[in-house]
């Protein structure tokens, strides 16, 4: 296990709007205030999304694209960097018409009411690096 400690710096608010990519968007966000890392929080309703699972034995992400009105009860990760470009990484949990639950590794996702995101940015600058044993770019520390 690792760990650092670091201090809060802002808290960033923000409205996405329909039509608009989420990953995308909070990477704008990310660059227009000069956000150095943090963790990120967005609540809001999506129109089409795309999530995932990591395939361990393949060292695949197995991803899925969903074309539905779904609210996006909770979305959360964190900001990092690598070779000097954020990078987002999201989890989200989803809740469909019928009340059930959909959630995994966030790829992707279309607003279609609104999304609230919150940023908390730290003072310590994240980075991810290249861990070969899964194949993906793992937070530094």
């Amino acid at each position: 296990m690792k760990s650092i400690q670091t201090k809060s710096n802002r808290v960033i608010l923000a409205k996405l709007s329909p039509d608009e990519e989420v990953i995308n968007a909070v990477t704008q966000i990310v660059k227009k205030h000069n956000i150095q890392s943090g963790s990120v929080s967005i609540i809001g309703a999506l129109k089409k999304y795309t999530i995932g699972f990591f395939d361990l034995t393949n060292k695949v992400y197995k991803f899925k694209t969903f074309e539905e009105n779904v609210e996006l009860v909770s979305c959360m990760g964190n900001i990092a960097f690598k070779n000097g470009e954020p990078i987002i990484h999201l989890h989200c949990i989803v809740g469909r018409e019928d009340y059930s639950l959909l959630g995994g590794h966030f790829h992707s996702g279309i607003i279609s009411v609104t999304g609230e995101v919150i940023i908390h940015e730290t003072q310590e600058k994240l980075q991810r690096e290249h861990d070969p044993r899964f194949d993906l770019s793992l937070l530094k520390l």
